[in-house]
């Protein structure tokens, strides 16, 4: 049954007009039809909404991704650098472990105590990497703050070290001690006089070794001491190695503690074999037991 009529009219005269008889089925099938093709379009731009919203998280995904592989980049090349500065300072401590033995240290307190794990990434990986980069820069200024100190620590050592090596302090013989620094009865004449250093009898060509760091000063006869060697140790401290039987260095060699310089003889004012062995300080003999690291009861080193 007819409903209404649709009649369409052209603008050209040369076509014919049309005339549309609305029924109740066509309209149906019209109504259908159009919400049929306003449901495709709004399935259709839904789908493609969400296709666009999910490229949209995956490229945000992927900036995040790219930031933090960048900054996982920068903390792995601080890292390696920072385990470069700490080999460093591994060199250092052992240099100052090695001085401190030497000067019987104990350096037990400079060891560090064992740090705690770091706590495992959570979901916010910004907020871990950013944990973590302050970790970094405090790990950092330590390291370079211990760095400074060992080398601070080191150079006084090996000062010290060195001063020290250069102090007269070993027996330079393996004798029996004879006679001591001080006033003693002169065994030429019978009269007291100062004897300016100590006697250590000897065997002929008993080895004479450096007490200490220096440089020879002179080696020669003089007098009464006989064939004697002098070494400059400092500014300050020479020895004297008198009634030697031969020397076995020269003038401006440099020694170290224990190196041979001579053989014990009994040249010059001496009624047997012994070594006269003085300690002087600005040119001024001072008792050479003063000086000496004693191995039990007036037992030599060496």
């Amino acid at each position: 049954m007819p409903i209404g009529t649709i009649q369409w009219i052209p603008h050209s005269s040369s076509r014919t007009g049309r005339r549309y008889v609305l029924t109740a089925a066509r309209l149906r099938v019209a109504i259908l039809l159009t919400a049929l093709v306003i449901t495709g379009l709004a399935g259709f731009f839904f789908h493609l909404g969400g296709r666009n919203s999910s490229t949209a998280v995956r490229s945000r995904r992927n900036e995040e991704m790219s930031i933090i592989r960048g900054e996982l980049y920068q903390l792995s090349e601080r890292v390696s650098e920072l385990s470069s500065r700490l080999a460093e300072i591994s060199v250092r401590e052992e240099q100052i472990l090695v001085a401190g033995a030497g000067l019987n240290m104990d350096f037990s307190s400079l060891v560090p105590a064992a740090t705690a794990a770091c706590d495992p990434p959570g979901d916010d990986m910004f907020r871990y990497i950013d944990d973590v980069e302050i970790e970094l820069v405090l790990m950092e200024r330590l390291a370079e703050a211990e760095l400074m100190a060992y080398d601070s620590l080191a150079a006084f050592l090996m000062e010290k070290k060195s001063q020290l090596a250069r102090i007269p302090s070993i027996w330079p013989v393996d004798g029996i001690f004879v006679s001591d620094f001080g006033p003693r009865i002169d065994p030429f004449t019978g009269a007291v006089r100062i004897h300016k250093g100590i006697d250590l009898a000897c065997v002929k060509g008993t080895p004479i070794y450096a007490p200490a760091d220096g440089e020879v000063g002179f080696v020669g006869w003089t007098g009464g001491w006989g064939l004697n060697i002098v070494i400059r140790h400092t500014d300050r401290i020479s020895t004297r190695y008198a009634h030697c039987s031969a020397a076995c260095t020269v003038v401006g060699r440099e020694v170290r503690r224990g190196d041979l310089i001579g053989r014990v003889g009994s040249t010059g004012r001496s009624v047997a074999p012994h070594l006269h062995y003085e300690v002087l300080i600005d040119g001024v003999q001072v008792d050479p037991e003063d000086y000496i690291i004693r191995e039990g009861s007036d037992s030599a080193v060496f």
